[in-house]
């Protein structure tokens, strides 16, 4: 286990808790061990006497001071705990050892490849990066299922470099993001002349510009039927044709696609060319949302935290209420709300330490996350439902925002993508 993985490990753990190895050294402590070495002030110093007892004898010690109790257990691994007494210790290094026990048959895997970088501490994403890594080596197509924000282009990443590929081209398309009469053009390419405002040599496009590296097709769910076709032609032989060529171009790229919407509706509503859906669906990762995996909340937090601390040059930490505050909420944009949030606290709260007023007011006084409020349907079918969560959620991000935009930006939705859904639900925008 990398220091790191060590200190992403502990930082799951709200109770105060400081690891060192089987040499007294200091590996990892956790953000709530800061307040008791603080309240320990200049008796702090005799933690190291502490350690150095404990990883001579492997006995039990104590140290009382400022009216802290504070004692030390080693866990089979070698390492040593310290906690404070008032906590439940066994308990503590029971988690410690079945944690350690649980992650060990990833350890080889993980300091392979680097999942540090992705932060993974929840079974679910450590079983996704773990298959992730398993496929990376093989040329098969990967969809990547989730909602906005779980974090499909940090997996896309992640296979490419742990890929044969890793030195080669990685090309990511937004599709949602490109207009329908230009995507054609963009992915595949054109010769000269073969529209009005045409380049007069031609131009590569995207699928040629990946060549014998990877492709990320992201949100693929909202490419138009027609292109849709061309894709899957392109798939099967391995092959473009740019738009005004007569000559088909080989090409070896590796293809990731991933959407946040679902995907097997479209496909029986006809929205989505089931041979194409097929094709893509060759290995499929389906990533869940952040509330589902608690245990990655405050790793990402505390990681994206130092980030912002070392771009901004700025030192800061979290308060337990903050912490609490963001377990309980229910992070509807995911990881990329999280991110977000982060940096916002970073830059925008006074002092060293961020705590629960400088936290928005939509997760400062959340009792619940706001994705488990129950949808009142009276009877009414699951489209309805949705539906009417929908349209509550939009009135209200409208409402708050003062904007379209704004709004779309709190709901981490494009602006006009928001302007069809309020008109579908009947919205009306000021």
């Amino acid at each position: 286990m990398t220091e790191l993985e060590l200190r992403q490990l502990v930082d799951t753990i709200l109770a105060p808790m400081l690891v060192a190895d089987a040499h007294g050294t200091v590996l990892a402590e956790n953000r709530a061990w800061v307040s008791v070495r603080q309240m320990l002030g200049e008796q702090s110093e005799r933690l190291q006497d502490l350690l150095r007892r404990a990883a001579e004898c492997g006995e039990r010690q104590t140290l009382k001071a400022n009216g802290l109790t504070v004692v030390s257990s080693r866990v089979s691994s070698g390492y040593i705990i310290l906690q404070r007494k008032e906590e439940n210790l066994q308990q503590l290094r029971e988690k410690m050892e079945d944690t350690i026990q649980t992650n060990s048959s990833y350890q080889e895997t993980l300091s392979n490849f680097g999942i540090q970088n992705c932060i993974a501490t929840s079974d679910s994403m450590i079983r996704i990066f773990t298959k992730a890594k398993q496929v990376a080596a093989y040329p098969t197509t990967v969809l990547l299922l989730g909602e906005t924000g779980v974090g499909k282009e940090v997996v896309s990443s992640f296979i490419h470099h742990n890929s044969g590929r890793a030195d080669k081209p990685f090309i990511k398309i937004n599709c949602s993001a490109i207009p329908a009469p230009l995507m054609e053009s963009e992915l595949f390419g054109y010769e000269k002349g073969a529209f009005t405002g045409a380049r007069e040599k031609g131009k590569m496009g995207l699928f040629e510009l990946a060549n014998h590296g990877t492709i990320l097709l992201d949100e693929i769910g909202d490419m138009s039927l027609s292109l849709q076709a061309k894709l899957l032609r392109t798939i099967q032989e391995n092959e473009i044709m740019r738009v005004g060529g007569t000559h088909p171009v080989k090409l070896d790229v590796r293809l990731i696609s991933a959407t946040s919407r679902n995907i097997e509706e479209m496909v029986e509503s006809g929205q989505f060319l089931d041979a194409l859906y097929y094709r893509l669906n060759v290995v499929e990762l389906d990533i869940p949302p952040l509330r589902k995996r608690q245990e990655d909340i405050i790793p990402l937090a505390e990681f994206y935290l130092q980030h912002f601390c070392e771009k901004y040059k700025l030192s800061k930490e979290f308060t337990q209420d903050v912490r609490n505050c963001f377990l309980q909420y229910g992070w509807p944009g995911n990881v990329r709300e999280l991110r977000n949030t982060v940096e916002n606290l970073t830059v925008s709260s006074i002092g060293t330490k961020i705590s629960k007023e400088d936290l928005p007011a939509r997760i400062a006084g959340m009792d619940q996350p706001a994705v488990y409020s129950p949808v009142h349907s009276n009877g009414t079918n699951m489209k309805a439902a949705v539906e009417n969560l929908q349209r509550e959620l939009v009135t209200k991000a409208l409402h708050r925002e003062g904007s379209l935009r704004k709004a779309a930006t709190a709901l981490d939705m494009d602006a006009s993508t928001l302007g069809r859904l309020a008109k579908k639900l009947g919205i009306e925008l000021s």
